[in-house]
């Protein structure tokens, strides 16, 4: 399905007709948008429903099914893995890595939209796929990269710029296979990370899947996540109150509690970041194929179907949020009466059960950006004022540029 050419022009549209339309409308004649909350929830909640990975290549070669492999249960893979690497240890580790990024780039003028891209990419890397080498890393990033660029620029390259990227991609697919084989055979060490449980079930899923489940965590940590922290740093700059109020609060916090467990150390932060993903959650619509069939009130909803869904849309709704175009991280304190109505409506991360697992790890990087920003570095931004947010695949911060300081 293609998207739309102007993404700021196509939401504001589908904003103001979810608002007559009770939520629930056809697009086009070919895309149902379901941006009621309830409706949202329970549509993609069934369709996650026997989710499985496609057949291995060798086969589909041989005209044959492969043994089933759901999605769930990566899904759980993933969880445990993610579980056994939210450690005091393991969140210093990720700070760490954050600041060598970081202080590469004090004293100069910096494009923070894409210093964030890079901060986060290199920082979760090692959570993804570790113990790769220098070369390895980097043809990784590349391809990231490289994606991200297509994704961002508002002129993506032309026929050349694809095919280079073709080949980057291909050999960045050669380097996760090298590493899953040679672990998998004992000539590389294994690590904590996100794909070597799947070294194991090489039997069971075979290569070309192994290969897709690993793509796919490093495509989640290839843009999101990065275009998440800019936007903290645009709402950081354009409120001092609250970067008073974050530094008064992250400045005397304890650094093991801290990063054992931040939420509940630093409740104000917390609050500044929910109210960041709120805003400026990516990406802005997610296009999906129905499995089955739906009675949505006035509407039915086919098996196979196109629908979109969208987390900007419903974190903007006048009917379940109280002005919902302010920044107001208050809005999360107990009780407050602007705040979401229920769970269904403040999705972020999607909605269960295919939430994104890396949503705790998520949260706890933006903390420690807050924690960063009000405690080792200072981050001036000529005419803050004057930063527009453009919003292509996800919202993303344009001519923002600053300069960091070491304290």
């Amino acid at each position: 399905m293609t998207t739309p050419q102007h993404p700021e022009d196509f939401l504001s549209s589908m904003r103001l007709r979810s608002a007559q339309e009770d939520g629930i409308f056809w697009v086009d004649d070919q895309r149902l948008g379901v941006f009621e909350p309830e409706a949202a929830r329970h549509v993609s909640a069934t369709n996650w429903h026997r989710f499985v990975m496609q057949d291995r290549l060798v086969d589909l070669v041989r005209r044959r099914r492969s043994p089933e492999m759901r999605w769930s249960r990566i899904r759980s893979t993933w969880l445990t893995r993610l579980h056994a690497l939210a450690t005091a240890e393991q969140h210093g580790l990720l700070i760490e890595r954050m600041e060598r990024v970081l202080d590469a780039s004090t004293g100069h003028d910096t494009d923070l939209t894409m210093l964030m891209q890079d901060v986060v990419l290199r920082s979760l890397l090692p959570v993804a796929l570790g113990g790769l080498t220098a070369a390895e890393a980097d043809l990784v990033r590349r391809d990231l990269e490289m994606k991200l660029s297509r994704l961002v620029s508002p002129t993506p390259g032309g026929v050349l710029h694809h095919l280079r990227h073709v080949a980057v991609q291909i050999r960045a697919g050669l380097v996760v296979r090298r590493v899953l084989r040679e672990r998998a055979r004992g000539r590389r060490g294994r690590e904590p990370d996100l794909a070597d449980p799947f070294v194991d079930l090489l039997p069971e899923l075979g290569m070309d899947r192994a290969l897709d489940v690993v793509t796919t965590v490093l495509t989640a940590i290839g843009g999101p996540p990065g275009t998440a922290a800019a936007s903290l740093l645009y709402e950081f700059v354009r409120h001092p109150e609250w970067q008073d109020r974050l530094e008064a609060e992250l400045s005397t916090v304890d650094p093991v509690e801290f990063r054992t467990a931040p939420t509940r150390a630093a409740p104000v932060t917390h609050r500044f970041v929910k109210e960041t993903l709120r805003m400026w959650s990516p990406p802005l619509l997610l296009v999906r194929r129905s499995s089955f069939a739906f009675d949505l009130g006035k509407t039915r909803l086919e098996p196979g179907q196109w629908y979109l869904l969208s987390p900007h849309l419903i974190h903007r709704d006048e009917r379940v949020w109280e002005r919902p175009d302010v920044f107001d991280p208050d809005r999360f304190l107990p009780g407050a009466g602007h705040g979401p109505a229920d769970r269904a409506c403040y999705v972020p991360f999607g909605w269960a059960p295919k939430k994104c697992v890396g949503a705790n790890l998520a949260v706890v990087q933006l903390m420690a950006l807050c924690h960063l920003m009000c405690t080792r570095y200072r981050l001036t931004v000529e005419r803050p004022e004057a930063v527009t947010m453009a919003l292509r695949f996800a919202p993303v911060p344009e001519d923002f540029r600053g300069r960091l300081t070491l304290r």
